[in-house]
């Protein structure tokens, strides 16, 4: 028989509003199953929870249910938001009901998820449950760009004039910082923007896209062109599925300005930003073009990069060498090197990447040297994973809170359960691999690739073509084995032999981005901030778009699913309450009223 999905829907959700109403602790966590999960972004605190269990679920929401204040819960009936029967990921043979709701509460507009499976008695309890502040009471995202409205006609309005003078107040008078304008910080700036709060974006780089168009020249990214769309701003219908370097170095050059985003390039620190407790605020310095401006934001958002300086091993010997060592990110295609022996030291995305191009380039010999077993997934096969969570026939803010419902713990758990079938799913490429003498793993746990990049960021790759150019022996790979020392014209490996070489490319990664922003802001003030990257043990991304240690930092990461969803830009300028260092009425009005 058909569930009624609309009825199980709202009688949960009665049952939830009762028990809210009420304060009633435990009657909330009986709505969840056993080993249900309560994710939360900024309705019950200023931070990102996972919670799983309805014990620690009842101890999160003790002392924050009554200060969230949550009222006027409504079931949201909305085209991809009513409720339905749907299926979850590794439990196909249970059926599940979905539904989602809308809220009031003491800081904003709110909205919810809520997954629902039968538990042992047959009664229907959330297997998950996203709680989402959507919007800032006061600073509601605006529906279009400020300051381009129509004023024709329209006495003492000049469209012009009003934008000049909202560049000048950004750019004298910026409540937020951005370091670096990548597609984190353009994703931030845009959504400041829409909110209302001057946002400045400092680029070193002399143009946007630059730190893309730097890269080597085959690079494209890994995912769908609709799980990497830029905030409000999609895609032509024709654009490649799998963007390229310079192409999306040119989309971002182009959001910028159709975004009216406030940016400087070729412009840097000059000494380091030093933050005032007294007046909440930093003193910062900064050298645009030869010029020195000195600034006072309210916040310092690092959009960096997720990667920091390249990582490259010391090697003894080294300087023997006779030939060209390199690190993967300072490769500018294979053509230079034709004809010539080349050594990658990696095996996750950017060394088969490099090793596929020397290939078809015409080295005369590639070998990737794999010091470890690597987690190797087809990438059609994640791009149908992205394909099924962003559908083009769904809006891309309704795809996004949907894979947002999703606590990534329960991800984590659920992939788990199904690493049987995703080594099955792979025979056919693993073969090839295994073929090459490739080692191989499903992740640390069986979680597979998609956590590890959120884990990790690194020990993973997703083939191409690859594979079969290992099967073939175009490209050799020495696995198990680690580059010992180097000789003239060789490098020698941890089982005593040796590789013949001309070219040594690292691709071995990158120290972590903390390292570079010590550089930026001190190790006194990155010191006091927290892990970055990484999932914590509620499975959230450790130290970034969350209360960072230090009330005038946050660190920002490029996930490219997240960048969108409103509250990771909330989270990452406004922490703990009643700190008026992160007060926009008490400072930043009072400013723009003078």
């Amino acid at each position: 028989m058909a569930l009624d999905h609309r009825k199980i829907a709202s009688d949960w959700l009665s049952a939830l509003t009762s028990a809210i109403g009420a304060e009633d602790l435990t009657s909330v966590g009986e709505l969840f199953l056993p080993n249900g999960w309560l994710r939360d972004f900024l309705v019950f605190t200023w931070d990102i929870r996972s919670l799983e269990g309805r014990a620690k679920i009842a101890s999160y929401l003790a002392n924050s249910l009554p200060a969230a204040q949550i009222t006027d819960i409504r079931l949201n009936e909305a085209a991809n938001l009513a409720p339905r029967t749907a299926v979850v990921p590794s439990l196909q043979d249970t059926p599940a009901v979905e539904l989602a709701f809308t809220f009031e509460c003491r800081h904003g507009h709110g909205r919810a998820h809520a997954r629902l499976l039968r538990d042992g008695e047959g009664s229907f309890k959330a297997l998950s449950l996203l709680t989402e502040l959507s919007d800032l009471r006061g600073y509601e995202e605006m529906g279009s760009l400020p300051f381009r409205d129509d004023v024709t006609g329209v006495p003492g309005r000049d469209m012009q004039k009003e934008w000049a003078e909202w560049v000048q107040e950004v750019e004298t008078k910026p409540y937020v910082l951005i370091v670096g304008a990548g597609q984190t910080g353009l994703h931030m700036a845009a959504r400041f923007k829409q909110m209302n709060i001057p946002a400045l974006v400092i680029e070193r780089h002399p143009r946007i896209g630059d730190s893309w168009r730097r890269r080597y020249p085959t690079l494209t990214l890994h995912t769908v062109r609709r799980h990497h769309t830029m905030l409000y701003q999609p895609y032509p219908s024709n654009w490649p599925e799998f963007t390229p370097r310079d192409k999306l170095a040119d989309w971002l050059e182009l959001y910028a300005s159709i975004q009216d985003l406030v940016i400087w390039t070729n412009a840097e620190f000059k000494g380091r930003p030093t933050y005032s407790t007294e007046t909440n605020d930093w003193d910062v310095t900064i050298t645009r073009e030869g010029f020195e401006v000195k600034l006072h934001p309210a916040h310092i958002v690092l959009a960096t990069g997720t990667l920091g300086e390249p990582n490259i091993p010391d090697i003894p010997d080294m300087e023997r060498f006779q030939g060209q060592v390199l690190h993967s990110c300072d490769y500018a295609g294979g053509a230079q090197f034709a004809g010539k022996r080349v050594v990658v030291v990696g095996a996750g995305n950017s060394s088969i990447d490099v090793c596929q191009d020397l290939v078809l380039c015409g080295a005369e010999s590639v070998t990737m040297i794999q010091r470890s077993s690597t987690c190797i997934m087809a990438r059609e096969f994640i791009a149908g994973m992205q394909r099924a969570a962003f559908p083009e026939d769904v809006p891309l803010d309704i795809a996004d809170f949907k894979w947002a419902s999703f606590p990534l713990g329960l991800l984590k758990k659920l992939m788990i359960a199904s690493e049987g079938a995703m080594w099955d799913a792979q025979k056919e490429l693993h073969d090839k691999l295994r073929k090459g003498g490739v080692n191989l793993n499903m992740g640390p746990e069986g979680q597979g690739l998609y956590l590890l990049v959120m884990e990790r960021g690194g020990g993973y790759w997703m083939d191409k073509g690859g594979a079969d150019l290992i099967a073939d022996g175009s490209i050799k790979v020495r696995s198990g084995v680690s580059p010992q020392n180097f000789t003239d014209g060789s490098v020698v490996l941890s089982d005593g032999s040796k590789l013949e070489a001309d070219v040594v490319i690292f691709a071995t990664g990158y120290v972590n981005m903390r390292e570079v922003n010590a550089e930026l802001l001190g190790e006194g003030v990155i010191g006091q901030t927290d892990e970055v990257y990484g999932l914590d043990a509620e499975g959230e991304i450790k130290g970034s778009y969350r209360p960072s240690g230090h009330p005038g930092v946050r660190h920002l990461v490029c996930i490219r699913g997240l960048l969108r969803v409103p509250n990771y830009v909330q989270a990452s300028s406004y922490p703990t309450e009643g700190n008026p260092a992160w007060s926009p009425q008490a400072r930043w009005k009072t400013r723009w009223s003078g």
